[in-house]
């Protein structure tokens, strides 16, 4: 039976304590053999004081995972990394990484690694939150070099986030994402946020346009993938996966 052991899990701490969307996503992407194990927190908002009143939790949730057994782990959630601001996100994940001695990366780290590993520096944005939000990411992002040049969002709450269907969500992704796409200069669209169904988007919007689109779950994938030292390129769900060959640039 060693041909349905999994060759490696890799760790989520989620947000919230219901996910389905990641899960969901996850295993349309990932090749045969790989299992994500996940751990919730409970954040209730989009804002600095909720996040930081979740953060005494995070040891604990981290300490299940490692006890399953994960080796990369993934900070999810790309309001976390906004909250705390982007020295700070990569001084915990640096923290984090040498006291378990394994991997840690957040959604929003890893979409960077991703837009650089494309050589895509100009970016149009897509998402359900508002512009306050926006504004907050796209001050992140120039920390990294990277310029939102293009902005297209719904302006939803988190409780609305939550509650959105399938259907209407799948819609939003597309139609957001072409908006992102703006006037042709950017060099990709990001569609952060992982409680919304983005992946038929992404071969969707990577078809009309040429260019890469990047979301929360494909760049958690990518990066996880990369740092188990995974180099078998994942066709058919987006330019970043299908890079997984390629070396860094």
């Amino acid at each position: 039976m060693s041909d349905v052991k999994p060759w490696l899990r890799i760790g989520y701490v989620t947000p919230h304590p219901l996910v389905d969307t990641l899960p969901y996503e996850f295993y349309l992407m990932a090749p045969p053999g790989l299992m994500m194990a996940s751990a919730g927190l409970e954040i209730e908002d989009y804002t600095k004081a909720a996040v930081e009143k979740q953060l005494p939790f995070l040891d604990g949730r981290i300490d299940m995972l490692i006890k399953r057994g994960v080796g990369p782990l993934v900070i999810s959630g790309v309001p976390i990394a906004m909250a705390l601001g982007r020295e700070r996100m990569r001084g915990l994940l640096a923290e984090l990484a040498g006291r378990w001695a394994r991997p840690f990366d957040t959604d929003a780290e890893a979409i960077i690694a991703g837009l650089k590993h494309l050589r895509a520096r100009r970016v149009g944005l897509a998402t359900r939150w508002n512009d306050a939000m926006n504004k907050t990411l796209a001050a992140y992002l120039a920390e990294a070099g990277i310029e939102v040049v293009h902005c297209a969002n719904s302006g939803r709450s988190m409780v609305e986030n939550a509650s959105l269907d399938d259907e209407t969500g799948i819609r939003l992704a597309v139609e957001l994402g072409g908006e992102a796409f703006g006037d042709g200069t950017a060099d990709a669209v990001i569609m952060p946020g992982g409680r919304w169904l983005t992946l038929g988007a992404v071969r969707a919007l990577e078809e009309r346009f040429g260019k890469p689109v990047i979301t929360n779950h494909t760049a958690g994938l990518w990066s996880s993938l990369r740092a188990a030292s995974h180099r078998q390129p994942i066709s058919g769900w987006g330019r970043l996966l299908s890079s997984l060959g390629d070396r860094a640039p």
